[in-house]
C-alpha cells in the first residue's frame, strides 16, 4: 500500500454510515455489515478528514479545537486513516 500523504483526501466509501451514540460514534459498512466505533475525538477527526480537501486540512482544523503537540496528532490521523483504509472504510483522493 503507497505511504499517505498530507495532500491525499480521505473519501468514505459508498455504503458506510456514521451514527452518533452518546458521543462516539459507530460507523457501518452496509455491504460487509461490519461496525467500527469511534470515541468522541476519533469521531470528530473522522468528521474533519471526510469533509477537508486533506488529511493535513484535517489536522489543522483539529489541532484549533484540541491542544495536542502536532506530530502527536499527525501520527494519531495517520493510524486511524490507516485503520479506516484496511477495512475498506474510506479510499485516498490524490490532489
Amino acid at each position: 500500500m503507497a505511504a499517505l500523504r498530507a495532500e491525499d483526501r480521505v473519501i468514505a466509501k459508498p455504503g458506510v454510515l456514521c451514527k452518533e451514540l452518546s458521543g462516539e460514534s459507530v460507523l457501518l459498512d452496509l455491504e460487509t455489515e461490519t461496525y467500527f466505533g469511534l470515541n468522541e475525538t476519533g469521531a470528530r477527526l473522522w468528521t474533519l478528514l471526510t469533509t477537508s480537501p486533506s488529511i493535513d486540512r484535517a489536522v489543522a482544523a483539529m489541532l484549533e479545537e484540541y491542544d495536542v503537540p502536532r506530530d502527536e496528532l499527525e501520527r494519531d490521523a495517520r493510524e486511524l486513516v490507516q485503520e479506516l483504509l484496511e477495512r475498506g472504510l474510506v479510499r485516498l483522493g490524490h490532489a
